[in-house]
């Protein structure tokens, strides 16, 4: 969308361009020289707004203004020496402009400045390519080499038909093929950033090398009526300017598809950790629901067995249970702490000493074999006890025996019971949240909490069968590296 501003940026630029054809006899005697300042005027304006916003951007956003200083540097420069080292001959525009173009092949100066300015832009274009290869579709490269290969058909017709002395045809011939790069490039940058408003900076040089490659067919095929490759060239110019005033004004950022791939990856991330810390606090919650719930129920039960007998070690297994369950909601507290310090979760965990703790609280004929270290935090215990109590309450086992070793560098943990057992149909439904077989004496988060909390560990668990009756829990968990 045009606004005023760059409405009278367009006027303040295409008026004098206007001037030679309204009032031709104002200018005929000197038309060289006008056609000089208008082109080194327009030029030196870009250059000074491309140095300034050197300055004020970072980033690609300089680099590019780096790109476009050096070819109006060069530009610049170009025009300086040829105007100060011509020698006119004639007084039409097709006598001055051809005895221009004869200089600038013979000059190496002037040649190599000419030549010399697509290289900043083409390096440019190619390595912003380079950087965003992976993200270019088969659609957009085909849209650059159809644009690219009818311009290229049509260059080179007007170049066999040329009737130029060699060295000019030559010269625009090499002007041309790099045009036609250019243009390829930048279609294919533009196409890729459609959506974006980083083409922008890319239609700068499009809309550039665009009225170019005009200025340079209508010199090779010979139409210099009205002098229209300067006014193609003048146009090239102008995009620029047009270009750099409208970029500045919009602040418009150089977007990098890679950085936007690693900061959608890096949020990514942050929202699989975020949704891991919801998955722990909820396991920290269940814990406290339904752990904590059953050992008041173990208190409660030691105290009325306390009122019927009035035997003292009631009351005090009633007394170590509580002092359990105090001890069991410090280390939730602390895994909390941890949780919310950010800190390392895992660390090493003598699972048997772990195993020991538990089956002495439940006072139940148990034999532990072996012993091996796991990669868990103070969840582990919830772990076992639900594993430990599921065989007790529902399991109805009068034994328990634990097989702890070390497989392919895991840490296995086997808790068999000789219990009812568990029926074939619903092995895999025991790790589902809310299922049990018996709604009054289960809850189904126990095991749900196991699954979860094991799954957070990076390990599995899973359910067996024991011979003759009962079921065996197995755990296999990352084993600490053993440096």
């Amino acid at each position: 969308m045009l606004d005023r501003y760059m409405v009278i940026i367009m006027i303040f630029t295409l008026t004098p361009l206007l001037i030679p054809f309204l009032f031709p006899e104002f200018v005929q005697f000197f038309i060289l020289t006008y056609a000089f300042l208008y082109l080194l005027s327009l030029a030196t304006i870009s250059l000074f707004l491309a140095l300034f916003l050197i300055i004020a951007w970072k980033g690609e956003r300089r680099l590019f203004m780096i790109t476009l200083t050096s070819i109006l540097s060069l530009l610049v420069s170009g025009l300086l020496f040829s105007f100060l080292n011509l020698k006119t001959v004639g007084e039409d525009f097709e006598t001055i402009y051809l005895t221009f173009l004869e200089f600038s092949t013979i000059s190496p100066i002037s040649l190599a400045l000419f030549i010399g300015l697509y290289f900043p832009v083409l390096s440019f274009g190619i390595w912003k390519l380079g950087k965003e290869f992976a993200f270019i579709e088969l659609k957009d490269l085909m849209l650059a080499v159809s644009i690219s290969l009818i311009l290229g058909f049509i260059t080179a017709y007007t170049i066999q038909t040329s009737t130029h002395i060699s060295e000019i045809k030559d010269m625009l011939s090499v002007s041309l093929l790099l045009d036609l790069l250019i243009l390829f490039v930048y279609t294919l940058l533009i196409r890729l950033y459609w959506e974006t408003e980083s083409r922008a900076y890319y239609s700068i040089i499009l809309a550039f090398i665009a009225f170019w490659i005009l200025g340079d067919l209508t010199t090779i095929t010979g139409i210099f009526t009205y002098g229209l490759p300067t006014v193609f060239y003048t146009f090239a110019l102008v995009s620029i300017l047009y270009g750099l005033v409208n970029v500045y004004r919009r602040d418009v950022a150089i977007l990098d598809y890679t950085e936007v791939v690693e900061e959608k990856e890096r949020i990514s991330e942050l929202y699989k950790t975020t949704k891991e810390l919801q998955e722990i606090l909820s396991i920290i919650n269940r814990m406290l629901r339904h752990d904590v719930k059953n050992k008041l129920q173990i208190i409660l039960g030691y105290i009325e067995v306390f009122f019927l007998e009035r035997k003292e070690e009631h009351l005090e297994k009633a007394m170590k249970a509580v002092e359990e369950v105090n001890e069991y909601l410090d280390k939730i507290r602390a895994l909390e702490r941890a949780l919310y310090a950010g800190i390392e979760l895992l660390k090493p965990i003598d699972v048997r000493k772990i195993v020991e703790e538990i089956l002495n609280f439940y006072e139940i004929p148990y034999k532990i074999y072996g012993s091996c270290f796991a990669l868990a935090d103070e969840s582990l215990y919830s772990v076992i006890d639900n594993i430990v109590n599921n065989a007790i309450k529902h399991g109805k086992t009068e034994k328990i025996d634990v097989y702890l070793s070390e497989i392919e560098e895991q840490c296995e943990i086997r808790i068999v019971d000789y219990g009812v057992g568990i029926p074939q149909e619903i092995k895999r439904r025991v790790f589902e949240e809310g299922f049990t077989v018996d709604n009054k004496t289960g809850t189904g988060i126990g095991l749900y909490v196991v699954k979860k909390v094991v799954e957070r560990y990076g390990g599995r668990v899973w359910v067996e069968d024991t011979k003759p009756r009962g079921a065996t829990f197995v755990i296999r968990l990352r084993a600490p590296s053993k440096k």
